[in-house]
Parts: structure tokens; C-alpha cells; sequence
């Protein structure tokens, strides 16, 4: 860490930059920190001080991992929604989307999901974040910019979090400036198949290919399921368990005019590799 005094006065101003790695977690942070104190430049390096200052910031950082596996677990229970959609099931705790509805196609596409990701991440971090305290501690923060990135193999999470800490007149200002967290996910292959058994019905609302869709989750080493729901719909649920410790899994309905979803319902369960 580099330490670099840049004015000192009665009110001393003066730059942290710490760029911190955490291993094994995939994540890089950039913390850019401005203090400002009334009469001790090295208030938040005092001994009785720094060893909270320290745990405070490794609370934010497990914060910003938590809340990127949070919010892709939530997204795939959610069909790629943060916020309900007008055409959903509310089960109350949660809500599942339609992505086909009577003859309307409403999947979202990529950049709405991840725009939708990146809502959902700031509601979990702030979550999270309600929970990091120390007492004789004011911690506030700022509005967050979050930036969610599916690509193949993985989703990035670029933050831009403000967070405040303040004590006894003292405050310190840590910037999360393009702080990133990379998680290992399959998502991108899970919307793929998702858009093609939706858009499956503009040839035939009464046929999706199942083994186009067997095949499909076999490459991608998928599992997929569907169920018959209430109300004429199809459950469809797709999950992967190999790319992380616990399986992940996403999820969506079809709806379809009373006993058109009688032969779709034989997609086998689970279609994958052995």
C-alpha cells in the first residue's frame, strides 16, 4: 500500500490507493480513499483505529462477493428479472416470467438480463452492506453504479460504490472505482437454450424439436426439465451443477391456449451428458 501526504493543515487531505487482490475469489478492487480530519492526518492509522478501519473494509469486500452470488441465484429463480414483470406468476416470496404467453413472446434478451443484474446486485450488496457496523462508527453509502456483463463461461460485475466512514470529526471517502468480481457461470449457454425452445413456437406453438434441445444441453453440459403448471402453462427449468459447488438454476413459463401444451410437456428431464 502506498501512503502519499498531500497537503497538511488544520484540515489535512490526503490520497490511499490500495489495489487489493483477494485469492481464489476472482475479484480485484480498487479503492481509492480521501480523508479528511480536523487535526490528525493519521487518525485512521492509529493503532486503536486501523485494526477496525480493516475489518470494515473486508466486510465491503465480502459484501461485493456475496452479493454477486446472490444476485445470479436470484436472477435464475427470477427467469432474468431483478424487478416483476407484467407477465409473471407471483408466488408471493418470488415471481416466475412468462416467456411465452398465448401467442406473445416476451423473453428478455441479453442486455436487458444483465441490466437486470446489475439492479439486483446493488439490492443485495445494500443488503449486505445494512449489516456491516462498529460502534463509534457513521458508515453511509453513496449511489451505486453497477455494471453486469454476461459473457461465455462467466459474468463480471463492475461496481462503482462510494462508501463513507466517519469518527469523532474524521471521515474517510473509499471509491470502489471499477471495482470487479468475476463469477463462473453458465448463464450466457442457459439464455441460448431458453431462446430457442421460445422462439421455437413462432414455427409451431404446439412442437418444440426436443431432441434439438437435448442435444443442446448435452453440449453444454445442462440439465433440462419441464413441468406442467396450472392455467395451461409449462414450467420450463434449466440447471447446471457442474460449474459451481451448489447447482444453479433458472427458470421460466410457458402459457398456451387450453390443451396445446399437452405434447410440448414431453421435453425429457433431464436431457444432459452422462
Amino acid at each position: 500500500m502506498k501512503r502519499g501526504v498531500l497537503n497538511r493543515g488544520q484540515v489535512t487531505v490526503f490520497i490511499i490507493i490500495a489495489i487489493l487482490v483477494v485469492a481464489g475469489g476472482g475479484a480485484g478492487y480498487y479503492f481509492f480513499t480521501k480523508n479528511s480530519g480536523s487535526s490528525n492526518n493519521d487518525f485512521f492509522l492509529r493503532e486503536d483505529i486501523k485494526p477496525t478501519m480493516d475489518n470494515l473494509r473486508s466486510s465491503i469486500v465480502t459484501c461485493t462477493e456475496y452479493s454477486a452470488k446472490s444476485s445470479l441465484e436470484k436472477i435464475g429463480i427470477q427467469g432474468g428479472y431483478s424487478d416483476k414483470p407484467e407477465k409473471s406468476f407471483d408466488l408471493g416470496w418470488t415471481f416466475i416470467p412468462y416467456y411465452y404467453y398465448q401467442g406473445s413472446f416476451l423473453m428478455p434478451d441479453k442486455t436487458v438480463i444483465e441490466k437486470e443484474l446489475g439492479k439486483e446486485y446493488e439490492k443485495e450488496f445494500l443488503e449486505c452492506f445494512r449489516g456491516v457496523n462498529a460502534t463509534g462508527f457513521d458508515i453511509k453509502h453513496g449511489t451505486s453504479k453497477t455494471k453486469a456483463s454476461i459473457q461465455k463461461g462467466s459474468v463480471n460485475f463492475l461496481i462503482d460504490m462510494p462508501v463513507t466512514i466517519s469518527k469523532e470529526g474524521n471521515t474517510m471517502r473509499i471509491e470502489m472505482k471499477d471495482a470487479s468480481v468475476n463469477e463462473n457461470s453458465k448463464l450466457s449457454d442457459i439464455i441460448e437454450i431458453g431462446k430457442y425452445i421460445t422462439d421455437s413456437h413462432k414455427a409451431d406453438p404446439n412442437m418444440i424439436c426436443i431432441t434439438c434441445v437435448a442435444d443442446m444441453a448435452e453440449e453444454k453440459d445442462l440439465y433440462v426439465y419441464s413441468f406442467n403448471a396450472k392455467d395451461n402453462s409449462l414450467l420450463m427449468l434449466l440447471m447446471d451443477n457442474r460449474t459451481t459447488s451448489e447447482p444453479y438454476y433458472f427458470e421460466w413459463l410457458n402459457k398456451y391456449n387450453a390443451g396445446n401444451n399437452e405434447e410440448i410437456s414431453s421435453i425429457p428431464s433431464p436431457a444432459s451428458t452422462g
